[in-house]
Protein backbone atom coordinates (compact mmCIF):
# COMPACT_ATOMS: atom_id res chain seq x y z
CA UNK A 1 0.00 0.00 0.00
CA UNK A 2 1.37 3.40 -0.95
CA UNK A 3 0.18 6.52 0.88
CA UNK A 4 0.63 9.92 -0.78
CA UNK A 5 0.08 13.59 -0.03
CA UNK A 6 -3.68 13.93 -0.29
CA UNK A 7 -5.62 12.55 -3.21
CA UNK A 8 -4.91 14.55 -6.35
CA UNK A 9 -2.19 12.33 -7.79
CA UNK A 10 -4.50 9.44 -8.45
CA UNK A 11 -8.13 8.37 -8.08
CA UNK A 12 -8.55 9.35 -11.71
CA UNK A 13 -9.61 5.83 -12.51
CA UNK A 14 -12.52 3.48 -11.84
CA UNK A 15 -12.42 0.66 -9.35
CA UNK A 16 -13.64 -2.90 -9.38
CA UNK A 17 -13.89 -5.26 -6.47
CA UNK A 18 -14.02 -9.02 -6.20
CA UNK A 19 -15.45 -8.98 -2.70
CA UNK A 20 -19.09 -9.66 -2.04
CA UNK A 21 -21.04 -7.93 0.70
CA UNK A 22 -23.19 -9.31 3.45
CA UNK A 23 -26.48 -7.53 4.17
CA UNK A 24 -25.91 -4.73 1.68
CA UNK A 25 -26.28 -1.24 3.20
CA UNK A 26 -27.81 1.68 1.31
CA UNK A 27 -25.97 4.73 2.72
CA UNK A 28 -28.68 7.10 1.51
CA UNK A 29 -31.23 5.51 3.84
CA UNK A 30 -29.09 5.51 6.99
CA UNK A 31 -29.60 7.78 9.98
CA UNK A 32 -26.24 9.33 10.86
CA UNK A 33 -25.54 10.20 14.50
CA UNK A 34 -23.57 13.44 14.86
CA UNK A 35 -20.35 13.33 16.88
CA UNK A 36 -17.19 15.43 17.01
CA UNK A 37 -13.88 14.37 15.56
CA UNK A 38 -12.48 14.29 19.10
CA UNK A 39 -15.10 11.77 20.22
CA UNK A 40 -14.70 9.76 17.04
CA UNK A 41 -10.92 9.45 17.30
CA UNK A 42 -11.05 8.72 21.01
CA UNK A 43 -13.15 5.63 20.30
CA UNK A 44 -12.42 2.47 18.33
CA UNK A 45 -14.27 1.31 15.24
CA UNK A 46 -15.37 -1.76 17.18
CA UNK A 47 -17.06 0.30 19.88
CA UNK A 48 -18.63 2.80 17.49
CA UNK A 49 -19.97 0.76 14.61
CA UNK A 50 -22.30 -1.65 16.37
CA UNK A 51 -25.85 -2.59 15.42
CA UNK A 52 -25.71 -0.69 12.13
CA UNK A 53 -24.72 2.64 13.66
CA UNK A 54 -23.42 5.34 11.33
CA UNK A 55 -21.92 8.72 12.07
CA UNK A 56 -21.79 12.30 10.90
CA UNK A 57 -18.36 13.35 12.18
CA UNK A 58 -17.68 17.10 12.45
CA UNK A 59 -14.43 19.10 12.41
CA UNK A 60 -12.41 16.46 10.59
CA UNK A 61 -9.04 16.85 8.87
CA UNK A 62 -8.35 15.07 5.60
CA UNK A 63 -4.74 13.93 5.93
CA UNK A 64 -4.02 11.83 2.87
CA UNK A 65 -5.07 9.03 0.57
CA UNK A 66 -3.83 5.84 -1.03
CA UNK A 67 -4.90 2.98 -3.26
CA UNK A 68 -5.06 -0.46 -1.73
CA UNK A 69 -5.55 -3.11 -4.37
CA UNK A 70 -8.63 -1.79 -6.19
CA UNK A 71 -9.93 0.31 -3.33
CA UNK A 72 -9.57 4.04 -2.65
CA UNK A 73 -8.57 4.81 0.93
CA UNK A 74 -8.86 8.24 2.55
CA UNK A 75 -7.11 9.03 5.84
CA UNK A 76 -8.86 11.19 8.41
CA UNK A 77 -7.46 12.87 11.52
CA UNK A 78 -8.48 15.17 14.37
CA UNK A 79 -5.53 17.42 13.47
CA UNK A 80 -2.68 17.40 10.99
CA UNK A 81 -0.29 15.71 13.41
CA UNK A 82 -2.63 13.13 14.88
CA UNK A 83 -2.76 9.45 14.13
CA UNK A 84 -5.10 8.71 11.26
CA UNK A 85 -8.12 6.51 10.66
CA UNK A 86 -8.56 5.02 7.21
CA UNK A 87 -11.93 4.69 5.51
CA UNK A 88 -12.88 3.05 2.25
CA UNK A 89 -14.00 5.62 -0.30
CA UNK A 90 -14.13 3.98 -3.72
CA UNK A 91 -17.80 4.75 -4.48
CA UNK A 92 -17.41 8.30 -3.23
CA UNK A 93 -14.28 8.92 -5.31
CA UNK A 94 -15.81 7.49 -8.50
CA UNK A 95 -18.90 9.63 -8.06
CA UNK A 96 -16.89 12.80 -7.38
CA UNK A 97 -14.58 12.16 -10.33
CA UNK A 98 -17.65 12.09 -12.54
CA UNK A 99 -19.52 15.04 -11.04
CA UNK A 100 -16.77 17.39 -9.80
CA UNK A 101 -13.43 16.51 -11.45
CA UNK A 102 -11.41 19.24 -9.70
CA UNK A 103 -12.36 18.22 -6.15
CA UNK A 104 -9.09 16.35 -5.60
CA UNK A 105 -6.90 19.32 -6.55
CA UNK A 106 -8.91 21.64 -4.34
CA UNK A 107 -8.53 19.40 -1.29
CA UNK A 108 -4.81 19.12 -1.98
CA UNK A 109 -4.38 22.88 -2.22
CA UNK A 110 -5.93 23.54 1.21
CA UNK A 111 -4.34 20.78 3.26
CA UNK A 112 -2.49 23.34 5.40
CA UNK A 113 -5.20 25.99 5.30
CA UNK A 114 -6.74 26.23 8.78
CA UNK A 115 -9.82 27.96 7.38
CA UNK A 116 -10.84 24.79 5.54
CA UNK A 117 -9.01 21.65 6.63
CA UNK A 118 -10.26 20.64 10.04
CA UNK A 119 -13.77 21.83 9.24
CA UNK A 120 -14.90 18.94 7.07
CA UNK A 121 -17.97 16.90 7.96
CA UNK A 122 -17.78 13.24 6.93
CA UNK A 123 -20.50 10.62 6.85
CA UNK A 124 -19.34 7.12 7.77
CA UNK A 125 -21.04 3.77 7.89
CA UNK A 126 -19.95 0.14 8.19
CA UNK A 127 -20.44 -2.82 5.88
CA UNK A 128 -19.42 -6.46 6.16
CA UNK A 129 -17.46 -7.71 3.17
CA UNK A 130 -16.06 -11.10 2.27
CA UNK A 131 -17.55 -14.42 1.33
CA UNK A 132 -18.99 -17.51 2.97
CA UNK A 133 -15.78 -19.44 2.44
CA UNK A 134 -13.33 -16.98 3.99
CA UNK A 135 -15.67 -15.16 6.30
CA UNK A 136 -16.72 -11.54 6.54
CA UNK A 137 -14.92 -8.52 7.96
CA UNK A 138 -16.31 -5.13 8.83
CA UNK A 139 -15.13 -2.13 6.84
CA UNK A 140 -15.78 1.55 7.47
CA UNK A 141 -16.97 3.40 4.38
CA UNK A 142 -17.13 7.07 3.47
CA UNK A 143 -20.50 8.14 2.13
CA UNK A 144 -20.03 11.88 1.81
CA UNK A 145 -17.82 14.87 2.66
CA UNK A 146 -19.26 18.27 3.41
CA UNK A 147 -17.12 21.40 3.44
CA UNK A 148 -15.03 21.02 0.29
CA UNK A 149 -14.72 24.63 -0.85
CA UNK A 150 -15.23 25.84 -4.38
CA UNK A 151 -12.29 27.34 -6.25
CA UNK A 152 -13.94 30.74 -5.87
CA UNK A 153 -14.01 30.29 -2.08
CA UNK A 154 -10.36 29.22 -2.04
CA UNK A 155 -9.33 32.22 -4.17
CA UNK A 156 -11.31 34.57 -1.95
CA UNK A 157 -9.66 33.12 1.16
CA UNK A 158 -6.19 33.52 -0.37
CA UNK A 159 -6.97 37.14 -1.23
CA UNK A 160 -8.36 37.85 2.24
CA UNK A 161 -5.36 36.21 3.92
CA UNK A 162 -2.94 38.25 1.84
CA UNK A 163 -4.85 41.45 2.56
CA UNK A 164 -4.75 40.67 6.28
CA UNK A 165 -1.01 39.97 6.09
CA UNK A 166 -0.35 43.27 4.33
CA UNK A 167 -2.52 45.14 6.85
CA UNK A 168 -0.63 43.51 9.73
CA UNK A 169 2.73 44.41 8.22
CA UNK A 170 1.60 47.97 7.65
CA UNK A 171 0.36 48.21 11.25
CA UNK A 172 3.69 46.90 12.55
CA UNK A 173 5.60 49.34 10.38
CA UNK A 174 3.41 52.23 11.53
CA UNK A 175 3.88 51.25 15.19
CA UNK A 176 7.64 51.02 14.65
CA UNK A 177 7.75 54.43 12.99
CA UNK A 178 5.67 55.97 15.78
CA UNK A 179 7.95 54.43 18.40
CA UNK A 180 11.10 55.72 16.69
CA UNK A 181 9.57 59.16 16.20
CA UNK A 182 8.75 59.29 19.92
CA UNK A 183 12.30 58.29 20.81
CA UNK A 184 13.70 60.86 18.40
CA UNK A 185 11.54 63.59 19.97
CA UNK A 186 12.81 62.54 23.40
CA UNK A 187 16.34 62.89 22.05
CA UNK A 188 15.53 66.34 20.71
CA UNK A 189 14.38 67.43 24.16
CA UNK A 190 17.62 66.17 25.70
CA UNK A 191 19.57 68.05 23.03
CA UNK A 192 17.88 71.38 23.78
CA UNK A 193 20.38 74.18 23.13
CA UNK A 194 22.52 72.01 20.84
CA UNK A 195 22.50 71.41 17.12
CA UNK A 196 20.69 68.06 17.07
CA UNK A 197 21.64 65.10 14.90
CA UNK A 198 18.68 62.79 15.25
CA UNK A 199 17.66 59.23 14.48
CA UNK A 200 17.91 59.73 10.72
CA UNK A 201 21.66 60.24 11.15
CA UNK A 202 22.21 57.47 13.69
CA UNK A 203 24.75 55.50 11.63
CA UNK A 204 26.89 58.59 11.06
CA UNK A 205 26.49 59.50 14.73
CA UNK A 206 27.81 56.10 15.77
CA UNK A 207 30.77 56.42 13.42
CA UNK A 208 31.64 59.92 14.63
CA UNK A 209 31.43 58.84 18.28
CA UNK A 210 33.59 55.76 17.77
CA UNK A 211 36.22 57.82 15.96
CA UNK A 212 36.30 60.89 18.18
CA UNK A 213 34.63 63.17 15.62
CA UNK A 214 31.77 64.67 17.64
CA UNK A 215 31.63 68.46 17.38
CA UNK A 216 31.33 70.83 20.30
CA UNK A 217 27.89 72.45 20.40
CA UNK A 218 26.29 69.49 18.66
CA UNK A 219 24.30 66.63 20.23
CA UNK A 220 23.91 63.19 18.69
CA UNK A 221 21.28 60.44 18.91
CA UNK A 222 23.31 57.23 19.40
CA UNK A 223 21.99 53.68 19.67
CA UNK A 224 24.01 50.55 20.43
CA UNK A 225 25.76 52.41 23.24
CA UNK A 226 27.60 49.94 25.51
CA UNK A 227 28.83 51.16 28.89
CA UNK A 228 32.33 49.90 29.71
CA UNK A 229 34.66 49.94 32.69
CA UNK A 230 32.15 51.11 35.28
CA UNK A 231 30.86 53.91 33.09
CA UNK A 232 34.15 55.65 32.35
CA UNK A 233 34.15 54.50 28.73
CA UNK A 234 31.70 53.26 26.10
CA UNK A 235 31.66 51.32 22.85
CA UNK A 236 29.28 51.09 19.93
CA UNK A 237 27.77 47.67 19.28
CA UNK A 238 26.84 46.88 15.68
CA UNK A 239 24.51 44.08 14.58
CA UNK A 240 21.76 42.41 16.60
CA UNK A 241 23.94 41.31 19.53
CA UNK A 242 23.10 37.62 18.98
CA UNK A 243 23.66 36.25 15.48
CA UNK A 244 25.93 39.05 14.39
CA UNK A 245 27.64 41.71 16.48
CA UNK A 246 30.86 43.64 16.69
CA UNK A 247 32.02 46.49 18.89
CA UNK A 248 34.05 49.59 18.26
CA UNK A 249 37.06 50.63 20.28
CA UNK A 250 36.28 52.07 23.70
CA UNK A 251 35.88 55.86 24.00
CA UNK A 252 36.24 57.90 27.18
CA UNK A 253 32.98 59.59 28.18
CA UNK A 254 31.71 62.07 30.71
CA UNK A 255 28.19 62.88 31.96
CA UNK A 256 26.27 66.11 32.17
CA UNK A 257 25.55 65.30 35.82
CA UNK A 258 25.64 62.44 38.30
CA UNK A 259 21.93 61.71 37.83
CA UNK A 260 22.46 60.94 34.14
CA UNK A 261 25.43 58.72 34.96
CA UNK A 262 23.25 56.76 37.38
CA UNK A 263 20.56 56.33 34.72
CA UNK A 264 23.12 55.12 32.17
CA UNK A 265 24.58 52.61 34.64
CA UNK A 266 21.12 51.38 35.66
CA UNK A 267 19.96 50.89 32.06
CA UNK A 268 23.23 49.72 30.55
CA UNK A 269 24.46 47.25 33.18
CA UNK A 270 22.20 44.51 34.55
CA UNK A 271 23.10 41.93 37.16
CA UNK A 272 22.24 38.35 36.22
CA UNK A 273 23.13 35.45 38.50
CA UNK A 274 25.64 37.62 40.29
CA UNK A 275 27.35 38.74 37.10
CA UNK A 276 27.17 42.20 35.52
CA UNK A 277 25.95 42.07 31.92
CA UNK A 278 26.30 45.04 29.57
CA UNK A 279 23.29 45.87 27.39
CA UNK A 280 23.15 48.30 24.46
CA UNK A 281 21.12 51.41 25.18
CA UNK A 282 20.21 54.60 23.33
CA UNK A 283 21.59 57.92 24.51
CA UNK A 284 22.12 61.49 23.43
CA UNK A 285 25.77 62.54 23.52
CA UNK A 286 27.18 66.03 23.11
CA UNK A 287 30.55 66.76 21.61
CA UNK A 288 33.19 67.59 24.20
CA UNK A 289 35.02 70.84 24.76
CA UNK A 290 38.59 71.89 25.27
CA UNK A 291 41.76 69.92 24.73
CA UNK A 292 40.36 66.56 25.91
CA UNK A 293 37.18 66.85 23.80
CA UNK A 294 35.57 64.07 25.86
CA UNK A 295 31.95 63.38 24.75
CA UNK A 296 29.29 64.19 27.32
CA UNK A 297 26.23 61.97 27.80
CA UNK A 298 23.16 64.19 28.14
CA UNK A 299 20.62 61.47 28.90
CA UNK A 300 19.14 58.04 28.20
CA UNK A 301 16.28 57.40 25.76
CA UNK A 302 14.23 54.46 27.01
CA UNK A 303 12.35 52.21 24.63
CA UNK A 304 8.70 51.89 25.59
Amino acid sequence: MKKIGIIACFFGFLFTSCLSTNNVVNPKEITYEEITAQDFFDSSDESLFTDGKAYKVTDVYIIGASKEYNEAIIYLGKNLNSSTRSVYATDYVVNMNNTDPTWRNRIDSIKYNEHFNGHYVVYLYSQEVGDIFNGYTKRIYLYNIEGIPTQEEIDADIAATEAARIAEEEAKQKAKEEKLAKMNNAGKELANGYTYHGIDEVEKNQKYFANGALESGHAYYISGFIVKYGGSMAKIEYGDGFFFSSQSSAVYIDYVNQKVKTEVIDEGIKTLLGQDIEFPITVVVAGGKGITNIPVVLGVIKEE
